[in-house]
Order: structure tokens, then C-alpha cells, then sequence
């Protein structure tokens, strides 16, 4: 499991996964200045490897566990190019400019090699799972734990997903039921309505959509 992790992320990342996952390259979520997390939002201790300031951003009421990685990098590994090898961060490490004479930072932001992850509201994500680049995902998701969710994995709303890469285990609701949920959308209520509705929380689905589906906005 841990040879085909790290197999994984060589492939995808373009780099040996050691270089990738340096201590000067990361930040804790909760510390991340380019990080948009939502009301209720929290981790354990999740982090974030970033080389850019491509976007993070985090739904409302997500539960995120311990070790949980979120590697935010220029996007090499997806694009259609001549080579995955992250050239000038490597050849440049220590200077400025190109031998052309260009700014290597203004060089890099041109050719739109930022990659941000999006996280819908209401999603779990297991310990020590990997959230890859251009990952977008939908609103009550489920991510076991040590999965490796890449901008190519499928993640619908309300899905369970898992798996290296992280493939659809199963959808956890009909589409009707999804439907509802997603415009009740009741992570937008205001926390004191939620308290005040906090029982029906915990009664069927069913019960709760029929309740609520002609109160959407709280």
C-alpha cells in the first residue's frame, strides 16, 4: 500500500515524493494565509504543501481528520505538455530570473500552471488521505482514510470514495434525496436555527427533507 502510494504521487506530482513532502513546504491548514475554510469547518491537525498561492477552498461543517494532506503545486502533473518535470522551479531554485532575463515568478503565473482544490460543505475526510491538485468535490462527500483523491477521480455529491486513486465506493443517496438535500442546503441556516432544529438532525431522511423542503433559506 505505502510502495503504491508513493508510486502514485511520483507519477502524478512529477517528482520524487521526498522532495515533494519537505518540511519547509508545508503549513497547517488552520495557519494557510491562501486557505478559505467555511463556519463550523475543522481539523485535527491537517496540513497543506503549497509552492503557489492557487486556491484552497474549504465548505461549511466539513470534518477533516489528523494527517489529512492537501498538496496545492503548479499543476505540471495535469497539464498536456511536453514534460511533467517541473523545470524551472528545479533548474531555478535559487534565482530570479530566467536566462532570458525574465521575472521567474511572473513566468510561471503566465503560463497558468496553478492548480486550487475546491471542497464542497458537509465532507469527511478520513486520516492521512491525500487531496491532489484541481480536485473539485462535491457537498457530503465521505473519503476513507489513506485515499489518494486526484483531479481525476469522479465525486459527486454525497458519494463515499476511497482508494489509491480514489475511485466511487458508493452513492450514499437516491438522486432525488440528494436533489432535496443539496437545496435545503441547511449548512447556510445560521447557527442558532440549527441549534433550534439541531433533534431533526438525527431523524430519517425522509422526514427531515419533507420538513424542511418548503423552508430552504432557514
Amino acid at each position: 500500500m505505502i510502495f503504491k502510494l508513493r508510486t502514485l504521487l511520483w507519477r502524478i506530482l512529477g517528482v520524487d515524493y521526498r522532495q515533494v513532502l519537505k518540511i519547509h513546504d508545508y503549513v497547517f491548514l488552520k495557519n494557510d494565509p491562501f486557505t478559505k475554510i467555511g463556519k463550523h469547518t475543522y481539523d485535527n491537525g491537517a496540513i497543506v504543501y503549497r509552492w503557489t498561492d492557487a486556491p484552497l477552498q474549504i465548505g461549511k461543517f466539513c470534518s477533516i481528520a489528523n494527517g489529512v494532506k492537501f498538496i496545492v503545486d503548479e499543476a505540471f502533473h495535469g497539464a498536456p505538455s511536453i514534460t511533467s518535470y517541473p523545470l524551472v522551479n528545479n533548474l531555478y531554485k535559487r534565482g530570479t530570473n530566467l536566462n532570458s532575463g525574465k521575472n521567474k515568478k511572473a513566468f510561471l503565473d503566465q503560463i497558468k500552471q496553478k492548480a486550487g482544490i475546491t471542497i464542497g460543505n458537509d465532507v469527511w475526510i478520513g486520516m492521512g488521505a491525500y487531496i491532489m491538485p484541481g480536485v473539485k468535490i462535491g457537498n457530503g462527500v465521505t473519503i476513507a482514510a489513506n485515499s489518494v483523491v486526484t483531479e481525476k477521480s469522479d465525486i459527486p455529491d454525497y458519494s463515499i470514495i476511497g482508494g489509491v486513486p480514489a475511485k466511487v465506493i458508493k452513492i450514499k443517496n437516491d438522486n432525488q434525496t440528494v436533489e432535496e438535500l443539496n437545496k435545503i442546503c441547511w449548512w447556510e441556516w445560521d447557527t442558532e436555527i440549527i441549534k433550534d432544529r439541531i433533534e431533526d438532525f438525527y431523524k430519517d431522511q425522509k422526514t427531515f427533507i419533507e420538513k424542511y423542503k418548503t423552508d430552504r433559506n432557514g
